[in-house]
């Protein structure tokens, strides 16, 4: 097992300083070990029962995981809320010093009225939006906790004003205003609303907001880059542009411009900017879902590019997918491939799967999915997310503190296309909504 004197010293750094912030804010790049930090606040600090909010794999897995590995966290007593609500009952009624809970079950606890001392959510950067059941629902118990902690590696994936609701939760709005709507009058302006009915869709900061609103959450929140305190590989981004044939081309212009498009015997619309733009999608990923939900190929060129990839390298590769269609093309393909799931991921650490298909939602949260055989590790990006959190942490999985082989991220981006603006948005060149308005014109 581990021990205490292990921990890295801005771990314990960042241990001490909690002694003297009851309620903090823990921005920590995935491989800085923030699990084993808050645990170590938890068995050395706090007092009563902690409940852990995470994201469902991560409640599963990761924590009582990494209270096994510690020689100085080993009497912690985990109690799981997870599976049917009997058993999350029972696991309620438990003895513990920690209570996980996954973010879907967060509004079903809280209306058992049970009593938790302290509070750690994983992944805080999920109640970012303060309209959600689980943010109403939680903000009703906040007093009621001693201590509040909250972990993220990325804090503000759409911008500053998702701080919001995180900090909030620390300090029930001292800091950065008691609600939404004084937030975004003290420091932001509207910047796109529906022209019929003045509804604001898009908000900005006031010019110099940023390090005014940095300034007053430095005393409780804190952040550090993996690259200070990490001796991390070499990490590589490969960008591959894939032509289209004319006709195919043709296709996704009429399917981009008229928002109709003729494909195979089915007649495909998009009746809105967002539904578009989710077809345009589907469309540069190679297939495409028509009204009855079933999905018609319409190209393999990114497949091919794929192919062509796997035969240049024998390194074990991860591939991330969002569309059921594209997953299932792909496990065509390479049937000698396989998914995701929590038995296979240290067959995958080990060298012993060559190829792994997983979702950035369900593998880019809390696993660690590192791989030191062959020359390098490397990871291709199918179809593209527009969430850049998803992508962020994603990339996490493998390029993280103890990766030791060169990390090669490839990108498979049809020229032309959304794919293109899709990227800009991933690097944080430009939002979501100028995505569309680069791509869709039109509308």
């Amino acid at each position: 097992m581990l021990n205490r004197n292990q921990l890295h010293q801005y771990q314990q750094n960042l241990i001490s300083m909690a002694k003297q912030i009851p309620n903090v804010g823990l921005f920590l790049p995935p491989g800085l070990g923030k699990t084993a930090t808050t645990l170590t606040i938890i068995a050395e600090q706090m007092q009563g029962k902690t409940l852990i909010i995470a994201p469902k794999r991560v409640a599963e897995t990761v924590w009582d995981a990494e209270v096994s590995k510690w020689e100085h966290l080993k009497s912690l007593k985990v109690s799981k809320i997870l599976g049917t609500p009997t058993q999350r009952l029972q696991a309620i009624k438990k003895d513990a010093d920690i209570y996980l809970v996954n973010l879907e079950n967060v509004v079903w606890l809280l209306e058992q009225a049970p009593h938790f001392n302290n509070l750690v959510i994983d992944e805080s950067s999920r109640f970012k939006d303060s309209s959600t059941k689980r943010f109403k629902a939680l903000k009703k118990h906040l007093k009621n906790f001693q201590r509040r902690i909250i972990l993220t590696g990325t804090p503000t994936p759409q911008g500053l004003a998702d701080l919001w609701a995180q900090v909030g939760i620390l300090d029930l709005g001292t800091r950065l205003e008691t609600s939404l709507t004084k937030f975004r009058d003290k420091y932001m302006l509207p910047d796109q609303m529906n022209r019929h009915t003045r509804v604001v869709y898009n908000w900005k900061l006031k010019q110099g907001a940023d390090e005014i609103i940095k300034n007053k959450i430095e005393d409780i929140c804190f952040s550090l880059k993996a690259e200070d305190y990490l001796q991390l590989p070499s990490c590589t981004s490969l960008y591959h542009k894939i032509e289209l044939d004319k006709n195919v081309r043709a296709k996704y212009e009429q399917l981009r411009k008229d928002m109709v498009a003729d494909i195979g015997k089915e007649r495909i619309t998009a009746p809105t900017a967002a539904a578009l733009a989710g077809k345009l999608l589907q469309f540069t990923s190679g297939a495409i879902y028509a009204e009855d939900g079933e999905a018609q190929e319409v190209h393999r060129a990114k497949l091919e590019r794929l192919e062509s990839i796997m035969e240049e390298s024998s390194s074990p590769t991860l591939v991330f997918y969002h569309f059921k269609h594209s997953l299932q093309r792909l496990r065509l393909l390479f049937p000698q491939a396989v998914v995701l799931d929590d038995d296979n991921i240290e067959a995958w650490r080990n060298g012993k799967i060559r190829m792994l298909f997983a979702h950035p939602q369900s593998g880019g949260i809390g696993l660690n999915l590192q791989c030191n055989v062959g020359d390098t590790a490397q990871t291709v990006w199918f179809d593209l997310p527009w969430s850049s959190e998803n992508y962020i942490q994603a990339n996490a999985r493998i390029y993280r503190q103890g990766q030791e082989k060169p990390v090669i991220i490839h990108h498979l981006i049809v020229s032309n296309s959304l794919d293109e603006h899709v990227v800009k948005v991933l690097e944080g060149k430009i939002n979501l909504q100028e995505a569309l308005l680069n791509d869709l014109n039109f509308v």
